[in-house]
């Protein structure tokens, strides 16, 4: 390699990952957004077909869940108790079952554990999963109103006890104020 090819070589790489960093520092910044999650298609209990972009204009808190995994039985209550506590105009949560049987053992499963307040959200495909990037279940998502993706939880967790409350709380107020 002659001498000007080699200091041209050396010289694009700093550059090279000067462009790398500011790439990461940008999306890192931003966050997920709802035109990656927008395209999670999933429906309700009576088949209608809905995305999470449908819910734009609420706080989401985005639970991916399945029967057939023990930590994820143990939070649904908890799950079913903030969305009867926090549940409104402006805030929901949504739990979404991979379970590839769908219906028929999401709603037994809901009835069994006296689930009342949480609607049934099926994804049989599982497509949610590769399209968030979750690794484990459950995960558990914050999405603010503009789809864009704030706070992200692995494993399950007391969503009804009060730190658990005022944790969410925290993140939509920072998001209320930024916004102001």
């Amino acid at each position: 390699m002659n001498a000007t090819r080699r200091r041209l070589t050396i010289a694009a790489v700093p550059l090279s990952v000067a462009v790398a960093a500011g790439m990461f520092l940008l999306w890192s910044r931003s966050g997920p957004t709802m035109t990656s999650s927008a395209a999670i298609a999933f429906e309700t209990a009576d088949g209608r077909k809905l995305s999470l972009a449908e819910f734009r204009g609420r706080f989401v808190l985005l639970n991916i869940w399945a029967t057939w995994c023990p930590p994820c039985v143990k939070e649904m209550p908890s799950l079913d108790r903030l969305q009867a506590a926090m549940g409104a105009d402006t805030f929901e949560v949504v739990a979404l079952s991979i379970d590839r049987q769908g219906l028929d053992v999401v709603q037994p499963f809901f009835k069994r554990t006296g689930i009342a307040n949480l609607a049934i959200y099926l994804d049989r495909e599982a497509r949610s999963m590769s399209t968030l990037k979750i690794t484990g279940l459950p995960t558990t998502l914050l999405i603010d109103p503009t789809g864009r993706e704030i706070a992200r939880w692995a494993g399950a967790k007391e969503w009804d006890h009060a730190a658990s409350i005022a944790e969410i709380e925290g993140h939509i107020k920072k998001v209320t104020q930024a916004a102001q």
